[in-house]
């Protein structure tokens, strides 16, 4: 059998979005020479932050707080990349006991502050959880850093990623893909699931993108046991989510809607019954497999390694797309073969097979370079990508203060989970 593949272009990106001059392919030039996609509707002067940090650790604390400010090496400073200022109100030296930490961050989660960051000299995973259970169940976003890594030769490049998270958890815009001359306006639904701890509750979740890739808003519900109980929730949990994106824009063209698990035939019907409730809107049902056993190879290469952005079609249905490869004819500096992006798109959507499954693809590429972690962060989907992050805090910070985040609606349209 014989399938034949071709090479998406590189998306460009967006800054500024008052200026359509203002793109970049490369993220950080990009952010450097233009400033964040939103930040002329940025609706905060002055982002108010707090820190935590070990009571003998003070000049390394304000090393960092400093470096953040105002800059070091290639990054000058958060106010000149990001064009607005942040400003630390408040800072608790402590002991790093447990019990100390967790006493510091129920104080500052009372303050009047926009993120809160977590400076540690040893790697405690009940610190970090407890830090983010507490932080996350006040609607306050938060970031840790070793605090040994202000030491690093190479701080120049933590201290921008550091930087660039910051923005979006407190629900800025860093950059967008540029958007393609006559496409329409799309609404993008992640769809994933996760189990708290005890692998006894279900915890359902809906993340909104635009178009663009830009990050909207993110919708759950109280955590259910039952699976059936999660099923029956699915479909109001869709309209609920929809009905929250019109809050923020009109009527979309069309929805595409990604699981990031495998969906159950009770799960698509639960979600094509409440989009089919939504009206006539052309829709279509995609699953984004990153664990896919198939494998790509270019035999013109001595690395045998394709490019990125190598599509093959399989069936009119299903596509493979390379996320991770030779960039601009460059060697992968990773070791082995790159993962391939399995997709399947069911048959119960609502779209046009000739021209749109095409589409679909080039936009799963395009917004697999929509990722605000890092300026190097792996080229993956955000709908993928966010649905990991979150579902690991849902075990993190626990079912309690989960429902007390959602009850709150404090985070739901900011990036917190990065």
């Amino acid at each position: 059998m014989r399938f034949y593949g071709e090479y998406l272009d590189k998306p460009n990106l967006r800054f500024d979005m008052s200026s359509t001059f203002a793109t970049h392919y490369y993220s950080r030039a990009g952010l450097k020479r233009h400033g964040p996609y939103d930040f002329s509707a940025f609706n905060k002067d002055l982002i108010k932050a707090g820190i935590i940090y070990p009571l003998n650790q003070e000049q390394l604390a304000h090393s960092f707080m400093n470096k953040l400010q105002y800059g070091e090496g290639q990054f000058k400073g958060f106010s000149q990349w990001f064009k607005t200022k942040i400003d630390f109100l408040k800072e608790i030296p402590v002991e790093e006991e447990e019990e100390d930490v967790e006493r510091a961050a129920k104080e500052l989660s009372c303050e009047d502050i926009d993120i809160a960051f977590i400076l540690t000299s040893k790697q405690k995973g009940t610190v970090y959880k407890c830090c983010k259970s507490i932080f996350s169940g006040n609607g306050i976003p938060c970031q840790f850093l070793r605090i040994e890594r202000v030491f690093d030769k190479n701080f120049q490049w933590i201290i921008d990623n550091v930087a660039l998270a910051t923005y979006a958890k407190v629900g800025g815009v860093p950059w967008v893909v540029e958007k393609r001359i006559n496409s329409q306006d799309e609404l993008i639904l992640g769809i994933s699931r996760a189990r708290d701890k005890s692998q006894k509750y279900i915890v359902g979740f809906v993340t909104i993108f635009a178009q663009n890739g830009e990050f909207l808003l993110m919708h759950s519900k109280v955590p259910v046991i039952e699976w059936e109980k999660y099923i029956d929730g699915l479909e109001k949990l869709i309209l609920e989510s929809y009905n929250e994106y019109l809050e923020l824009r009109t009527e979309p063209r069309k929805i595409i809607l990604h699981f990031h698990k495998r969906p159950g035939y009770k799960e698509l019907t639960a979600v094509s019954n409440a989009l089919d409730e939504i009206g006539n809107i052309p829709y279509a049902l995609v699953h984004l497999n990153e664990f896919s056993s198939i494998r790509l190879f270019d035999t013109s290469d001595q690395t045998f390694v394709p490019k990125k952005g190598l599509k093959v079609k399989l069936s009119k249905k299903r596509f493979l797309l390379l996320l991770d490869g030779r960039d601009n004819g460059s060697s992968r500096r990773k070791v082995g073969v790159p993962n391939v992006l399995d997709i399947n798109i069911d048959k119960r959507s609502h779209i046009d097979w000739q021209s749109d499954p095409n589409e679909i693809i080039k936009q799963i590429y395009e917004i697999s370079h929509v990722n605000w972690r890092g300026f190097n962060a792996k080229t993956i989907p955000i709908t993928i990508n966010y649905s990991k992050l979150i579902s690991r805090l849902v075990v993190e910070i626990g079912l309690e203060n989960w429902n007390n985040m959602i009850s709150s609606g404090k985070l739901k349209n900011k990036a917190w989970f990065l």
